[in-house]
């Protein structure tokens, strides 16, 4: 069932990702490049065992990835920065994401 989820989820991000994004001055191409990178990082968050992905919020823009969104703890925090950093083409990562109140 959440492979079924993640799937739909990733083909609704491809789609309104494509949509929203080509109304500024950068190139279809690096488009089509910033949201492949979205959905890569977004499918390993939401694959990621140590990090809750439907909390967190990626956003790409010329190759540079801005997290945000809530996490659990510090460690959550850090894991989802770092599935960020380690998918190839990213060119820096602005992580955003707040702890969530206990």
């Amino acid at each position: 069932m959440k492979t079924n989820y993640a799937t739909a989820l990733l083909a609704a991000l491809l789609i309104s990702g494509a949509a929203t994004t080509f109304a500024d001055e950068s190139t279809v191409g690096q488009k089509v490049d910033d949201v492949t990178l979205l959905t890569k990082i977004k499918a390993e968050l939401l694959a990621s065992k140590k990090v809750d992905g439907l909390d967190v919020n990626v956003d790409v823009k010329e190759g540079r990835v801005t997290l945000s969104g809530t996490a659990s703890n510090e460690t959550e925090r850090a894991r989802a920065e770092t599935i960020a950093k380690d998918t190839k083409g990213v060119m820096g990562v602005e992580n955003r994401i707040v702890l969530k109140d206990h």
